[in-house]
């Protein structure tokens, strides 16, 4: 799944007859299957875009067709397994479609571009990463993708057990084990190998025994031992959702670590380099020029801002004229739709903050720049 490449074509994306239609849902709670609920959040919301539409027949027109297919899709065309259902329609035509095993929250918009900032987080917190479980008989390679399990390797090899029997014929069969576990060992490195160059997966888990760990790590080339978190020991009887879980919460201590380390670094630039700046004002002042490196946005911010038609500025409040150009063609937006659409379309990588000290730190966003910023 290149969801990079497909938000990038989202994000890009606009049209004025017909708007597209962007439906977020969540379809589970638990075991609980929320068909009814989402039907009925569609069918409301609906109403509420035509209302705004108004006289507008043609918008309500291609609406109401995108909100038939939509309630088609989610009626009769959906997996038991799906958790989230994010699709994106022009008329009765579906753009785009994608399901996770991670939920959404409920949205629908009606506008001239599509609204992506939910997939572009879940994008962004569930990169592609790998699972290994290996002793020293057999290993099992889990792919996951936006929070789904999308793959599954098995390697298994015949290696003998170790013998009790004492003497140089025990020594000479042992070291023959040794080498078969070390071959096996070596068609997991390689096939490891294999997967990166391939799906380029951001960090990798390896649970199991110590000692296959071990030589596992010995045998891996430079480009995916610098994506391995070490695991821990594991028991070989436990099941596939288990060794996830176990691995998730590797993932997790490493994401925040990750936060943190990016925090610091900005605090580092701003007082040395002038490569980085903080606080919401500036952060959208650079992201709009083209200048932001990678910008750190509160994975809760929920605020409307401005957007110039004309020059591109965003500001964080709500204004009738650019403070840049003059322009009177400014719109109302929402500031994390925006923000993500525009880092999108630059090339800007974009990490939600979930840190609880990032507001008193770095004023709630922050950017690290590509040139010097401007005094």
């Amino acid at each position: 799944m290149d969801l990079k490449a497909r938000l990038q074509t989202l994000a890009t994306l606009e049209a004025q007859y017909p708007h597209v239609l962007s439906i977020y849902l969540r379809c589970r709670e638990g075991g609980r299957d929320r068909r009814k609920e989402n039907l009925i959040f569609i069918k409301n919301r609906a109403h509420e875009l035509e209302r705004v539409l108004g006289d507008d027949k043609k918008g309500i027109d291609f609406l109401r067709k995108g909100v038939a297919a939509a309630e088609l899709i989610r009626n009769q065309d959906l997996s038991p397994s799906v958790i989230g259902l994010a699709l994106f329609l022009k008329g009765d035509e579906v753009i785009e479609r994608f399901e996770t095993s991670i939920p959404f929250e409920d949205q629908v918009a009606y506008r001239r571009y599509p609204f992506i900032s939910q997939l572009a987080y879940i994008g962004e917190e569930f990169e592609p990463y790998a699972v290994v479980y290996l002793d020293s008989r057999s290993a099992r390679i889990f792919e996951i993708a936006v929070g789904e399990l999308v793959d599954t390797s098995d390697i298994r090899n015949e290696v003998h057990r170790r013998i009790h029997r004492g003497g140089w014929s025990q020594m000479r069969y042992q070291r023959a084990i040794e080498g078969e576990k070390h071959g096996h060992v070596q068609e997991v490195a390689d096939t490891l190998a294999e997967l990166v160059s391939k799906h380029r997966y951001k960090r990798i888990v390896i649970v199991g025994p110590d000692k296959p760990r071990a030589i596992l790590k010995n045998a891996l080339t430079g480009d995916v031992a610098r994506r391995v978190i070490d695991g821990e020991r594991v028991d070989s009887r436990a099941t596939d959702h288990e060794l996830l879980q176990t691995a998730v919460d590797y993932f997790r201590k490493a994401e925040d670590e990750e936060e943190t380390a990016k925090m610091d670094r900005v605090v580092r630039e701003i007082h040395s380099s002038t490569m980085g700046v903080s606080g919401l004002e500036d952060t959208l002042t650079y992201l709009a020029r083209g200048q932001a490196y990678e910008v750190l946005l509160p994975a809760d911010l929920a605020r409307q801002g401005s957007h110039c038609q004309n020059c591109g500025m965003i500001f964080k409040d709500p204004t009738k004229t650019c403070h840049a150009c003059e322009s009177k063609d400014v719109i109302d937006v929402d500031l994390k739709e925006v923000v993500t659409r525009t880092a999108v379309k630059y090339g800007t990588r974009l990490e939600f903050v979930k840190n609880n000290g990032f507001k008193a730190k770095l004023g709630g966003a922050a950017a690290l720049l590509r040139s010097p910023r401007m005094s």
